[in-house]
């Protein structure tokens, strides 16, 4: 594939450099990327910002997406089991409880609730939210607190406030952490129930899941309501063949 991009600058390359080491195979099985959001203010707005941010967290995304379908290939494969081991109960008493269910046994799993959580999120969609919520990475959440999706606390002293507001937004110890919670809330929360019911109904006719079919199940995501589903969408449109140019360019790397 021809690349057409403009060179990347020092930074860009340490930052992929960096993602890169931290999720090889040795590393991966025993920690999680440990760095923080860096100031992508240093890149000029425009292509250069666009390909830092991407490739800053397509990895740390195929990663999230990793252990969450790891979960959900094993849920598929114990469910039919006619025996279990105490460990395996611990894991999936551990994965129901991660994912807001209570699982006593085997028997009493709700197996198609638990599995429209434990489902993965299509990468556009992650990137096109965080872009819209951030900034392309740049906003003081992103880069004070690793929260790139807008992720609010309620509380005294929660995370970061919001001057002049007396709320606050979750903060992170890391951009996966931060990646991590976002995920799991939209496998969660309530209020994203169209979404989960949407991507299962799509799994069960072997149809593909991708951010334009989940994109009008995130209404209640933002009070700007349509408005919102339609920057994603525009952001979806604008960004698609680099996000995807980028993903074939990520996965050709060596290992």
């Amino acid at each position: 594939m021809t690349r057409t991009h403009r060179p990347l600058t020092t930074l860009t390359l340490v930052l992929a450099l960096s993602i890169f080491s931290v999720l090889t195979p040795s590393y991966a099985e025993t920690s999680k990327p440990s760095f923080q959001m860096p100031d992508l203010r240093e890149h000029a707005a425009g292509s250069d910002r666009k390909i830092a941010f991407f490739n800053l967290m397509i990895p740390l995304i195929e990663k999230a997406n990793d252990e969450i379908q790891n979960d959900r290939e094993w849920l598929l494969h114990m469910r039919d089991q006619p025996k279990w081991t105490t460990g395996s109960r611990k894991r999936l008493a551990s994965i129901c409880n991660d994912y807001g269910l209570s699982c006593k046994n085997e028997q009493s799993v709700k197996w198609s609730s638990l599995l429209s959580r434990v489902d993965t999120v299509p990468i556009q969609l992650v990137l096109i939210q965080a872009v819209e919520e951030s900034g392309w990475g740049t906003s003081r959440f992103a880069r004070e607190g690793n929260n790139l999706f807008g992720m609010r606390c309620f509380g005294n002293s929660c995370g970061l406030e919001q001057i002049g507001t007396g709320s606050g937004y979750q903060s992170f110890d890391t951009v996966y952490d931060g990646i991590e919670a976002y995920m799991r809330n939209l496998n969660t929360h309530r209020a994203y129930e169209k979404l989960r019911d949407r991507r299962a109904a799509l799994r069960d006719k072997d149809k593909n899941v991708n951010a334009l079919a989940l994109i009008p199940s995130l209404q209640n995501y933002s009070i700007r309501g349509d408005a919102y589903l339609a920057a994603l969408q525009s952001l979806l449109s604008t960004n698609a063949p680099l996000i995807e140019e980028m993903r074939v360019q990520d996965s050709d790397d060596p290992a």
